[in-house]
């Protein structure tokens, strides 16, 4: 481990450096309190996550004095996970690098402002409809350019200006609106369209846009809008629901399309996390069972699954079946001859 290349403290930007000192601080601390705590719980304590994790930040920030002074004892040898497992993991494949997504932050932003803009001009808003068409139009400002098809509209007053004590009304020219025409369709406008997609995507229920939004929801119409935005119980109906098209454009747009008769294999933030660990304890060479286990010993690991029964080695193989590295050189760190107890 004393040969790894050394990321050294003062190098890293100044908030991580403040954080890596505190860490390192607290280790001492434990370091100089007696008693019987594992590696484990210092690493935990001081906030590393893991006692592997702890020994490799501290050797490469360039503190070996704080490791274990058994370090170096051969009673543990270290290989590859994938090594450890017996063979290739059945949900592994190749690590490719993606672009940031940091490329399309202005793409993002231009359109969090496109619906902050269309949420701001609800109020100016109405619509109604006819026969088989969404008829809608909006205020505008009369200073306000006109975009094609607003170049007519009839003048009214502004939405926020009331009659005084003997019924009059006045404004300024700057506050003058027009009602301009906004289309009538099958559908209901693109910027409509759009929020309603967005509230789906983000947080908000079919239920809640229902409730805000429709006349007279029926159970029917409830059960509808559930299965086209999240799908049903068949195939097609998940396929064709709005959020599964989402997945599939996104997973387009970032380099690798989804096709059918491929396995959906996602894992939660709960099982991402224990699929880290799990490559971890395989490094060490603990059995399926073991970490089975250690996992059901402590809390800190798929709490939500342990509400409900215990994890078994059935989990641990799933786990261990992501091959999901907890960062990026762990196989190559391990592949050398480290002993971290």
């Amino acid at each position: 481990m004393d040969s790894l290349p050394e990321q050294h403290i003062e190098d890293l930007p100044a908030a991580t450096r403040e954080a890596a000192y505190k860490k390192v601080a607290k280790v001492f601390l434990q370091r100089q309190q007696p008693g019987t705590d594992s590696e484990d719980e210092v690493a935990w304590k001081a906030g590393f996550g893991s006692a592997y994790a702890m020994h490799h930040q501290l050797s490469a920030w360039g503190f070996v004095g704080l490791l274990p002074l058994n370090r170096a004892q051969p009673a543990v040898k270290s290989k590859p996970p994938e090594m450890a497992t017996g063979g290739k993991a059945c949900g592994s494949g190749p690590v490719t690098d993606l672009p940031p997504a940091t490329n399309a932050m202005s793409i993002f932003q231009r359109s969090i402002e496109k619906l902050s803009v269309f949420v701001e001009r609800l109020p100016l808003r109405q619509e109604h409809r006819q026969g088989e068409r969404f008829v809608m139009s909006y205020a505008k400002s009369i200073l306000e350019a006109a975009e094609p098809g607003e170049s007519f509209g009839y003048m009214e007053a502004p939405p926020d200006v009331h009659p005084d004590e003997h019924g009059n009304i006045s404004y300024t020219l700057d506050q003058i609106y027009r009602r301009v025409a906004g289309g009538a369709s099958r559908y209901p406008d693109d910027g409509l369209t759009a929020a309603i997609a967005a509230a789906l995507l983000t947080d908000a229920t079919t239920d809640e846009l229902l409730d805000a939004l429709h006349l007279k929801p029926t159970q029917e119409v409830r059960t509808q809008a559930r299965v086209l935005f999240e799908g049903g119980t068949d195939t097609t109906t998940r396929r064709d629901s709005l959020k599964y098209t989402a997945r599939r454009i996104a997973a387009l747009i970032r380099g690798y399309p989804t096709g059918r008769g491929k396995r959906d294999n996602t894992a939660s933030k709960e099982w991402h996390s224990a699929a880290w660990v799990v490559q971890e304890r395989l490094g060490y060479e603990y059995s399926d069972e073991e970490i089975a286990r250690w996992l059901n010993e402590g809390n800190a690991f798929l709490p939500e699954l342990k509400k409900s029964r215990k994890v078994t080695v059935d989990d641990v193989r799933a786990l261990r079946s992501l091959d999901l590295e907890p960062y990026l050189g762990f196989k190559d760190l391990l592949s050398r001859d480290f002993k971290p107890y």
